[in-house]
């Protein structure tokens, strides 16, 4: 779980810290905390990976543009605000703030808050995919996802609709999530592809529903093969 924290304040930083910390032994989720004083920061964040949470310290400078700049880039991320001005807490309408803490913010609620996101984003995992769609961040469906192509340092995601989604990123971010979905095979180098639109499979290729063949290397035939029976006969089963 990836948590930025835009602050400048030390104490602060250190409590919530402290909050993920103490969530780490006991939680099946690995937590990822990134301290950010600045919109250069954030952006070189943004422009590198998609958040899952995101507390934002309105009486750090320029507090409102991150928690604006958040919002209008990560679309995926549950962003929090914390200031000393309880009234700043209408300005979370306007960023899609999930919610509002006064500072000093108590170490139970943080853990409560922390705890309570931690939850929800493993339930988004198995719902979800996150890719950058024109710049932003973005939720799809497994669903809607065709095959997932590999092509030098960028993953173009090949959806149903026949729209290409690219952006930069490797198989070794994206297996790891690709693979909590059963629907999901890697038979190539280059592609993992949606066992939900096979049509058929020969020797050394699939077959897609629409035409497209996508390769099977050969250190990938014996395994995709099991896997392709395997699915099949879940799907046969499940449908009668």
């Amino acid at each position: 779980m990836k948590i930025a924290v835009y602050t400048d304040d030390r104490e602060l930083y250190e409590s919530i810290e402290r909050a993920v910390n103490g969530l780490e032994s006991d939680s099946p989720m690995s937590f990822c905390l990134t301290q950010m004083v600045n919109l250069r920061q954030m952006a070189e964040v943004l422009s590198a990976t998609s958040l899952n949470m995101a507390l934002v310290d309105l009486g750090t400078a320029r507090g409102k543009e991150a928690a604006e700049t958040l919002y209008l880039n990560d679309s995926c991320c549950s962003c929090y605000l914390l200031d000393k001005d309880e009234t700043h807490g209408l300005f979370g309408y306007q960023v899609g703030a999930r919610d509002f803490l006064l500072k000093p913010v108590e170490p139970a609620r943080l853990l409560r808050i922390v705890t309570e996101e931690a939850k929800r984003q493993q339930l988004n995992l198995l719902r979800e995919i996150r890719v950058k769609v024109d710049g932003l961040w973005k939720p799809v469906s497994p669903a809607s996802v065709l095959y997932v192509e590999s092509m030098g340092h960028n993953l173009i995601f090949h959806m149903i609709n026949g729209k290409d989604i690219r952006f930069v990123a490797t198989f070794k971010e994206y297996y790891p999530i690709l693979n909590t979905f059963p629907q999901f095979l890697r038979c190539h180098q280059s592609y993992i592809l949606n066992l939900d639109y096979v049509a058929d499979m020969k020797n050394d290729v699939f077959l897609l529903g629409g035409g497209e063949e996508i390769n099977i290397s050969r250190q990938y035939r014996r395994e995709c093969k099991r896997k392709y029976i395997d699915f099949m006969m879940k799907k046969y089963c499940e449908d009668n």
